[in-house]
């Protein structure tokens, strides 16, 4: 199932959280594996004649100008032909999401810090720790957040509209994307008024992947930002994997869409969920994760980069994660905590010999030999030594302790290190 290219833990890490960032060099494919996704996911009714454009996917080209969310979500004007709410390209797809949510819908946010993250994308920053698990009445659970665009802008455009009280999201959809009618949204999706009654929220099937380059041409991401993503790096490769890669722009029979569809598909959002699920190794997991985490910021401590709960809950989720692909409890805990010092952990490092110095009375006071943190966390990183296939050779990416490895060298050759090359 997996793509022959792709990062081998990039699904996982989808499941585990709904916001990556494909990070490196310019040309490595980092746009073209969500356009695949959303190619091999594609039910019929949304596929385009052409077959260029899959109707499940979004690209959103990032300007330098953006400064704040209104190019992304809209505003609200009283001036020209047109006075309400501006409704986005963005905020339209969301919508068209909500309308089909069994099938996974890809926004692409191309060359996404060419503006400054934090400022047009507060928002859904701040959303995304809104996402909590709930019970709908027809007995499906869903994951739901609090409100991007308020209802009321909704209930204004059924006004706008002529729409009766009984506007539903479905008049909503066909409103905002000037269709007639649409045949395949289901009646039960149709006829609820969710928009006009809680606003926007950011559905359950939509996966937001930013796709970055870093340069002197771009804005360094924050650790408010790399807390809330899952950092996946795509530098390098095999060239030669390029030759027959058209192949995986197309659509797939009905059986194979399905299987991709269910691929995305999250179960959790709280560790306790996990805990939950997993009932027979929970005491476990609430014993050696915590512990991971506290060794790795032993060899932090004094730096800006300690981690906290949300690096926990979120290593204890991919933990959940592996365990459903079917790996073993000690397997699923050394890949995800060698997953979560790759995405989440490295990526917020970065300083000068200075800061990486061990002082003597620490070293005396830990108990450890290391002259430097860099050293001391290449140690505790896990060993993953497992065989790989032919497909993920290819796709090989660096383990956390070859990474930090690389780390090292940046540091002892430019007196200066950071997980960007």
């Amino acid at each position: 199932m997996f793509l022959s290219h792709q990062p081998p833990h990039l699904l996982s890490a989808i499941r585990t959280k709904p916001f990556i960032l494909l990070a490196g060099i310019s040309g490595t494919g980092k746009s073209r594996i969500v356009r695949e996704f959303a190619f091999k996911s594609c039910p019929k009714f949304l596929q385009d004649e052409a077959g260029t454009t899959p109707g499940n996917y979004c690209m959103i080209e990032v300007k330098p100008n953006w400064h704040d969310s209104t190019e992304l979500l809209g505003y609200y004007s009283r001036l020209g032909n047109s006075p309400g709410y501006q409704f986005t390209k963005f905020v339209k797809f969301l919508v068209k999401a909500k309308m089909y949510p069994s099938v996974p819908f890809f926004v692409c946010l191309d060359e996404m810090n060419l503006a400054p993250v934090e400022q047009y994308f507060a928002e859904i920053l701040s959303i995304l720790e809104t996402r909590k698990s709930v019970s709908l009445a027809n007995g499906e659970r869903t994951i739901k957040t609090g409100a991007i665009i308020e209802a009321v802008h909704f209930r204004d455009l059924g006004k706008i509209g002529g729409y009766s009280r009984n506007f539903t999201d479905r008049d909503i959809f066909l409103k905002l994307h000037h269709i007639a009618t649409e045949n395949d949204i289901s009646e039960e999706v149709g006829s609820r008024a969710d928009l006009t009654t809680e606003g926007l929220t950011l559905p359950d099937n939509v996966i937001i992947v930013g796709t970055v380059n870093m340069d002197d041409t771009t804005h360094q991401f924050s650790r408010k930002v790399i807390d809330r993503a899952m950092t996946i790096e795509m530098n390098g490769g095999n060239l030669r994997n390029m030759f027959g890669g058209s192949r995986n722009l197309e659509y797939l029979p009905q059986e194979q869409q399905e299987k991709w569809q269910n691929a995305f598909s999250r179960q959790y959002v709280t560790a306790d969920e996990v805990l939950a699920a997993h009932s027979d190794v929970a005491d476990t997991l609430m014993d050696e994760l915590p512990s991971r985490l506290e060794e790795i910021n032993k060899a932090l401590k004094g730096t800006p980069f300690e981690v906290s709960y949300r690096v926990l809950n979120e290593l204890t989720i991919m933990v959940g994660v592996l365990l459903d692909e079917g790996k073993v409890l000690n397997d699923a805990i050394a890949h995800s905590v060698n997953n979560i010092l790759l995405m989440k952990i490295l990526p917020r490092i970065e300083g000068d010999s200075e800061m990486f110095a061990l002082a003597r009375e620490y070293k005396s006071k830990a108990g450890v030999h290391y002259d430097n943190r860099l050293e001391w966390l290449k140690e505790i990183a896990p060993d993953i030594n497992e065989a790989l296939t032919d497909s993920e050779i290819k796709a090989h990416q660096p383990t956390a302790k070859e990474k930090i490895q690389e780390m090292i060298d940046r540091l002892n050759n430019q007196e200066f290190t950071r997980f960007w090359p």
